[in-house]
């Protein structure tokens, strides 16, 4: 199954922030590429809105094996909802306010146990608060959907994982192949 999903991933918008390519105030025509910019086109004319986005994300979610370590539904529902309602009364944040991204499991969400990927690390507590980028990007309306799997702490270019799953690259001709990288959870949610 590929993912046909208007989902950021944190690499990418961390790439066009220090690039200053774009920035997340600014709610003109930016030229980023990709369902993000279509979905947020989407939005601003009513075809769509960050609630319905949010609920194809889950569904989709919910059909990939190995994918996300957590999810963050509740936090998820409510930032989709506020979000919807900027756009209904014409002022997003930002121009992907309401768009779903994944958090690669490094990065602290409040309320979420940061693993890493590593089982060793699933009784920690949850995080207080986010991680800068986490808090940035929150800011500017996007709806953080859960946290995506990885190598055992970042530490393979091959992307398996023997206590999450190792997710499986969804273009693959049948075969089980996996994405690649330490993202490789990343790399299937986008």
């Amino acid at each position: 199954m590929a993912w046909n999903l208007p989902l950021l991933n944190v690499h990418f918008i961390n790439k066009y922030i220090s690039e200053g390519v774009m920035s997340m105030t600014d709610t003109g025509s930016h030229s980023v590429t990709g369902d993000a910019c279509a979905l947020a086109e989407d939005f601003a004319q009513g075809r769509s809105d960050p609630v319905q986005a949010l609920d194809k994300a889950l569904q989709q979610a919910a059909r990939a094996d190995h994918v996300f370590i957590s999810m963050s539904i509740e936090r998820a529902r409510r930032e989709a909802q506020a979000s919807a309602a900027r756009w209904q009364q014409g002022q997003p944040l930002s121009p992907f306010d309401g768009v779903p991204i994944a958090w690669k499991d490094l990065f602290d969400v409040a309320g979420s146990v940061t693993t890493a990927g590593a089982a060793v690390r699933n009784n920690l507590s949850p995080a207080l608060l986010d991680a800068p980028s986490v808090g940035l990007l929150a800011r500017s309306g996007m709806v953080s959907l859960g946290k995506t799997n990885l190598s055992e702490f970042a530490y393979s270019g091959l992307g398996l994982n023997p206590h999450f799953g190792t997710p499986i690259n969804p273009n693959s001709d049948g075969s089980p192949r996996i994405p690649g990288g330490s993202s490789s959870g990343s790399a299937v949610a986008i």
